[in-house]
């Protein structure tokens, strides 16, 4: 029997029918999460996020998502790649346009890829590669064409009379204008993107707004608490996987907002971006904030 291909990517079950799939030691120590639905009766595969793309500090043979679902022999999947051959037609939606987001979306060139609506000028074809971060790393910007879609919007199949897919689209600008969450109504499960995580710190770029990310904070709150009987689990662009959302949701805005009012103390300054930037990491919990010191400043004298 053949050895498996060594590979930049790893797989595990979420629920049933959804996949975390993992891009570890990439070279910009991002670590990036990518979610996969499967939807074989209406022969589509939906993809949240395409991660870094591939490029790994390790010598491994595989380093393109695509090849990735579908070649990979999965073991949690009964031993077969998530997309097996390619024949399940992939919707690709991107929770936000920062790189280690986006760097592989370029293998799903013509397929159906959606982004937010809030902003359109911030994804225009005149920003993306600064709004990427692409420029600040020298690296090129991938180039996509994405469908723009509004708040509340679900989420269909691309052909198959455009099945619905059991997923909503949520405008949660804050960390970027574009910044979306996705709920799959099927699971009850909530994919927040960078908005928050734990053990690493939350980084808010220039273009992001606390005050912002505070109005979408309640929003999630709200609309988790909204569900009926929902015991909604939170699923984040990196490090948090299945975590009981509401508490995820109360959590990091109360640390947050400790930050916002002084409780919490800066614990470095750099400059990031030409822009004086602090640090804050909560004591003794899980979570910490990286941003320009103005956003903090800015969120003060709104609130």
């Amino acid at each position: 029997m053949p050895l498996k291909k060594s590979s930049a990517f790893s797989a595990t079950r979420l629920a049933a029918d959804t996949f975390l799939v993992k891009e570890t030691d990439d070279i910009y120590s991002e670590n990036p999460h990518i979610y996969v639905k499967l939807v074989p009766l209406v022969n589509t595969i939906l993809l949240i996020d395409t991660g870094c793309g591939g490029k790994s500090n390790e010598d491994v043979e595989i380093t393109s998502l695509r090849e990735f679902l579908e070649t990979y022999e999965v073991e949690v999947n009964d031993g077969k790649a998530l997309n097996s051959g390619g024949f399940m037609k992939y919707v690709v939606v991107t929770t936000h346009c920062h790189y280690d987001h986006i760097l592989a979306i370029e293998q799903f060139q013509g397929s159906l890829i959606l982004a937010s609506s809030h902003s359109p000028s911030f994804l225009s074809k005149a920003n993306i590669a600064e709004h990427s971060l692409c420029n600040s790393l020298g690296i090129k910007t991938p180039s996509y064409d994405p469908t723009l879609v509004p708040h509340n919007f679900s989420i269909h199949s691309p052909d198959h009379d455009k099945t619905l897919l059991d997923v909503q689209i949520l405008h949660t600008p804050g960390h970027t204008p574009d910044e979306i969450a996705l709920y799959d109504t099927t699971n009850n499960l909530l994919y927040v993107g960078d908005t928050l995580y734990e053990d690493a710190p939350i980084i808010f770029p220039k273009e992001g707004s606390i005050v912002v990310w505070l109005a979408s904070m309640d929003f999630l709150i709200s609309f988790v608490q909204s569900i009926p009987n929902g015991q909604v689990l939170l699923n984040a662009g990196h490090c948090t996987v299945n975590k009981p959302a509401l508490d995820m949701l109360q959590s990091a805005k109360g640390f947050i907002v400790d930050v916002v009012e002084g409780k919490e103390k800066v614990v470095k300054r750099t400059m990031k971006r030409g822009e004086g930037t602090v640090e804050y990491r909560q004591m003794g919990g899980r979570f910490s904030l990286i941003c320009p010191e103005k956003l903090v400043l800015d969120a003060r004298k709104s609130l």
